[in-house]
C-alpha cells in the first residue's frame, strides 16, 4: 500500500511542498510507493503579493498544469477539521464532505486578515485574496461608471501602513485611473488618505528607508494621518478614532496577518499571529508525522532571535524543505536542517518609485526607479514557478539562495 503524504494549502509553501515531495520521491526511487494529495480552495497558485497592483491579469498560476504530469492529486475544498491523533483531515467540497487519511501532513495553509471588531468591517476591501482584489477592481468600475461621482467617491481609505499598505496607498490612484481610461474617460485627481496607528509610517525601516517611504508619500499627494486607527465605516466614510471622518466610499484595509486556524488543532507552543513553532527540519515537535511550512509556521533564522516572516520569499523555500523532509522522513532518510538567513524587502511606491532594503535592519539598499525594477523583476519573474514542468521540478531542491544577491 502506498504511503499517504497530505499537503493542506496551495499556495507557496503547498506548491514547492508538493513538487519537492515528488522529486525527493523520485531521488530515493520511492515515487510509486508515495501518494500526494493537495488541498487548495480553487484550482490556482495566487501570486499574493502582486495583488495590489493595476492589474490582475496573469496573477494566478493553474496547479494542474505541474500537478497531472507529476501525479499529484488536487481537491478542490475546504480543510475544516484535523484530527492529528487519528491522521485524519475532514474536507468540504462542492460536493459534501470527505475524510482524507495520511502518513504524513504538511500543514502550509497560510494566513488571512486579522480580524477587527469594528462597525462596518465587512465592508471594507482588501487585496488579501485574489477574490479580494477583484471584489476591489469590481467596485471601482462601478465608481467609474459614474466617473466617480458622489460624497466620498473620488476619496481612498487605507488603513494600515505595512508593506501592503504602502503599495495600495501608492498604486490606487494608477489602478482607478486605469480603469477610468479602458472605459474612455479622462483621469481625476484622486484623494489617497493613509492611515496608521503608529506615531510615524514605517517605523519598522531603517532611519533612510523611513525617510525615503515618508518622502514618496509627500510626492504622491497622500496624505497621511499617524496614531489612529479605524474606528468603523458605513457606506459614505471612515470614521478614526480620534473622532475624525473621512468621506469615502471605499476602504482598504491591510492591519496584518494571523495563521491559518487550522493551526489550532495542533498541540504545542504559537506566536502572537497564531504561527506553530517547529524545530530546524520544520517538524512538531509534539506531532511526529507534521511538518508546517510558509506562513502557518515559526522558522527561526539565526541565532539572533530572528523567525521567518509572513512573506512568499519564506514560503517558497520552506516549502521545499518541507517536501524534501516530509518524503525522508516517510522511508526513513534523514532530514536536512532548514538553512535560509537572507532576508530583503521589496516595495512599489508607485510609478516610477520603489525601494529594496536588506537584512533585517532593513537598510536602503536601492530606489526611485532602480526599486521598482527590482521589484518588478522579483514579483514578476523569481516567485514563479518556471513554465517548463521538469525545470519546476528541479528547482524545488532545497538549497540556500542568496536573494539580495538575485534581486540585484
Amino acid at each position: 500500500m502506498k504511503k499517504k503524504l497530505l499537503v493542506i494549502g496551495g499556495g507557496f509553501a503547498g506548491f514547492w511542498s508538493a513538487l519537492s515531495a515528488v522529486r525527493q520521491s523520485r531521488e530515493l526511487k520511492k515515487e510509486d510507493e508515495l501518494e500526494i494529495t493537495v488541498i487548495n480552495m480553487d484550482e490556482y497558485l495566487t501570486i499574493r503579493p502582486r495583488l495590489y497592483e493595476v492589474s490582475l491579469e496573469g496573477l494566478r498560476v493553474e496547479l494542474n498544469k505541474y500537478f497531472k504530469p507529476l501525479n499529484i492529486k488536487l481537491i478542490i475544498g475546504k480543510a475544516e477539521i484535523i484530527n492529528p491523533e487519528k491522521n485524519q483531515v475532514t474536507v468540504a467540497t462542492e460536493n459534501g464532505s470527505r475524510m482524507l487519511a495520511y502518513d504524513y501532513l504538511i500543514l502550509s495553509s497560510g494566513s488571512v486578515l486579522k480580524a477587527i471588531d469594528i462597525p462596518g468591517i465587512e465592508k471594507t476591501f482588501n487585496v488579501d485574496t485574489f477574490n479580494g482584489a477583484q471584489k476591489l477592481e469590481d467596485h471601482l468600475k462601478q465608481l467609474a461608471g459614474k466617473n466617480f461621482n458622489g460624497e466620498g467617491a473620488a476619496t481612498f481609505v487605507i488603513a494600515g501602513s505595512g508593506l501592503t499598505g504602502l503599495e495600495v496607498a501608492t498604486v490606487i490612484k494608477e489602478k482607478a485611473n486605469k480603469i477610468l481610461a479602458d472605459q474612455a474617460q479622462k483621469p481625476i485627481d484622486f484623494k489617497v488618505v493613509l492611515i496608521e496607528k503608529a506615531e510615524k509610517v514605517g517605523s519598522y525601516y531603517s532611519t533612510e528607508a523611513q525617510n525615503y517611504v515618508i518622502e514618496t508619500l509627500n510626492a504622491k499627494d497622500i496624505t497621511v494621518i499617524t496614531g489612529v486607527t479605524l474606528d468603523g465605516f458605513s457606506h459614505n466614510g471612515a470614521t478614526l478614532s480620534n473622532g475624525q471622518f473621512i468621506a469615502s466610499q471605499t476602504v482598504v484595509s491591510t492591519v496584518g496577518l494571523v495563521a491559518s486556524s487550522l493551526s489550532s488543532f495542533f498541540k504545542g507552543e504559537k506566536d502572537k499571529q497564531g504561527r506553530l513553532h517547529v524545530n530546524e527540519y520544520l517538524q512538531l515537535e509534539e506531532h511526529n508525522n507534521v511538518l508546517a511550512a510558509g506562513d502557518v509556521a515559526n522558522v527561526p533564522v539565526d541565532d539572533k532571535g530572528n523567525s521567518s516572516i509572513m512573506a512568499c520569499q519564506f514560503s517558497m523555500f520552506l516549502g521545499k524543505w518541507a517536501g524534501h523532509n516530509a518524503v525522508n522522513a516517510l522511508f526513513g532518510h534523514a532530514l536536512k536542517p532548514y538553512n535560509y538567513t537572507d532576508y530583503v524587502t521589496c516595495v512599489d511606491l508607485g510609478q516610477q518609485d520603489g525601494m529594496l532594503t536588506t537584512g533585517w535592519e532593513r537598510t536602503l539598499l536601492s530606489s526611485g526607479i532602480e526599486g521598482k525594477t527590482i521589484k518588478m523583476e522579483v514579483t514578476t519573474k523569481l516567485i514563479y514557478p518556471a513554465d517548463d514542468v521538469q525545470t519546476a521540478l528541479e528547482d524545488s531542491y532545497p538549497e540556500v539562495p542568496n536573494v539580495s544577491q538575485n534581486a540585484v
